[in-house]
């Protein structure tokens, strides 16, 4: 939503309504309209009047977008915004995805750097990333370290996105260590990543804590990336579908509104193992996410919903997990951080 100064729309408003009532007082009065020339000068007056507040409007409009975007990148207000054909790609894709139709799942690849980076590496990923042809079908999210995700977005072109790789449940207060969706808002992030394994494995999150931060998020206007995923003895044990759906269903109780949510399915025992789960082992899962979302969210949601896979996703196997119907995209986490990302992102191309 664009908000427009009150005092500058409300002068805006107040032109043409008072040439209204000069109008209604001519009628009444039976003055000013005796001859056609009056009466065309009548009509010229609405006329200009007309243009000058439609005029007056759209440069308002246009004001106000370009104040949204420069608050989204301050000072350096980088992002290839300046330049002309930043402006063009960025214009293209904004059409582009306003027309898509809504059921339609458009891949996404998010890369979590993790604990990773300093200044100079990533400098020289976001070289590659911004140098790159990346497929323009494929939605790019980069989970940055929280102290380099300003960094990173003026370094990054605009069609790529930043996420933070956690947040809390709430907008401030005295939670030493933690962030707000508050703050990576203000900074330029548009998502975070939530649920990751690390976060319930090391910092013991519970699904109810990793829920209620989604909740948080989502009502704050990020877009967030909700992981899930069985260890290896769940797996062994023949509990992925009760893990995954135990996940799921603390999920669908705090969220109401799907559009801004990306589940990434993750099994734990892929992740920086250098296993991954097969095509076929990875497409099953999603499948049946897919039908417990029908069964419990909506046939809608179950269509729409885009379902990532993550774990020891490289360049090399990329392609033949894309081919599966259920999954639209990728978490990558070490490989994101390579050049054979942009292999990955153009999975599909």
């Amino acid at each position: 939503m664009i908000l427009i100064n009150q005092k500058v729309f409300a002068g805006l408003c107040k032109q043409q309504p008072s040439q209204r009532i000069y109008n209604k007082e001519i009628e009444q009065n039976g003055t000013g309209g005796d001859t056609l020339a009056e009466k065309q000068t009548i009509m010229d007056m609405n006329q200009t009047a007309t243009d000058l507040t439609l005029d007056a409007l759209k440069s308002v409009v246009s004001q106000a977008l370009l104040g949204k975007f420069t608050a989204v990148f301050p000072k350096l207000f980088k992002c290839q915004w300046k330049t002309y054909e930043g402006q063009k790609k960025f214009y293209a894709n904004f059409s582009s995805d306003s027309a898509k139709n809504m059921a339609t799942r458009r891949f996404c690849v998010g890369g979590n750097w993790k604990m990773n980076g300093d200044q100079k590496s990533i400098a020289e990923i976001c070289k590659v990333l911004s140098d790159a042809a990346l497929d323009a079908n494929t939605e790019v999210v980069i989970g940055c370290p929280a102290i380099y995700l300003m960094y990173a977005r003026n370094l990054l072109p605009c069609s790529i996105g930043v996420a933070g790789q956690n947040a809390y449940k709430v907008a401030k207060g005295a939670f030493t260590g933690e962030i707000s969706p508050a703050m990576l808002k203000d900074i330029g992030a548009e998502w975070v990543i939530l649920g990751h394994s690390e976060r319930r494995a090391i910092f013991k999150e519970t699904d109810e804590l990793i829920a209620e931060k989604a909740e948080h998020a989502l009502a704050e206007g990020l877009k967030i990336i909700a992981c899930i995923g069985e260890t290896l003895e769940e797996r062994e044990a023949g509990k992925t579908n009760d893990v995954v759906a135990r996940q799921m269903c603390a999920y669908a109780k705090k969220i109401r509104d799907w559009t801004n949510v990306v589940v990434a399915y993750e099994p734990v025992w892929a992740i920086g193992t250098g296993k991954t789960a097969t095509p076929e082992q990875a497409q099953e899962v999603h499948a049946y996410l897919r039908k417990w979302l029908e069964d419990n969210v909506s046939k809608e949601v179950s269509a729409s919903l885009r379902i990532q896979y993550g774990g020891s996703v490289t360049g090399a196997n990329a392609k033949e997990l894309a081919k599966k119907p259920d999954i639209d995209g990728f978490l990558v986490g070490g490989a994101s951080l390579k050049p054979e990302f942009v292999d990955i992102i153009n999975a599909r191309k």
